[in-house]
């Protein structure tokens, strides 16, 4: 199996894993929408201990979501892009697709909150289509 790398978008950030994501979801909720300037977040799951970073990361943490456990956002402090997403005590650590340097194998399975998408976002019926948060 080949190893996954990614970092930011000035390189400063840089990270690797020796494991194939355990998940691959897509979240439309709309603090996911606010984070990414966009429709939704695209994230890869893998084993928490299981990403090696390397550089400096800087943290925003907010109020936990359907769980009420903390929501860390950690983002490279120089270009702003962020990296990796962790409920606090999670037993993943939630990558970035879009912040790998190979995005040509993202397949994701799950979107999540599709009750909030935006109305233009066309759900593939071939992935499990959620309102919200897994139940």
């Amino acid at each position: 199996m080949a190893q996954i790398t990614g970092g930011c978008l000035c390189k400063a950030v840089r990270y690797s894993m020796d494991l194939e994501p355990a998940r691959t979801l897509v979240c439309h909720c709309m603090t996911c929408q606010r984070q990414t300037g966009s429709a939704f977040a695209t994230l890869m799951a893998f084993p928490a201990g299981s990403v090696v970073v390397t550089g400096t990361l800087k943290t925003y943490t907010e109020p936990g979501g359907m769980t009420g456990d903390p929501v860390h956002r950690r983002f490279c402090p120089d270009c702003g892009t962020t990296v990796i997403f962790q409920r606090e005590g999670a037993p993943m650590t939630l990558i970035m697709a879009g912040t790998l340097d190979d995005t040509s194998g993202i397949r994701p399975t799950v979107n999540l909150f599709c009750a909030s998408a935006q109305p233009w976002v066309v759900m593939p019926q071939d992935t499990q289509n959620l309102p919200g948060y897994f139940t």
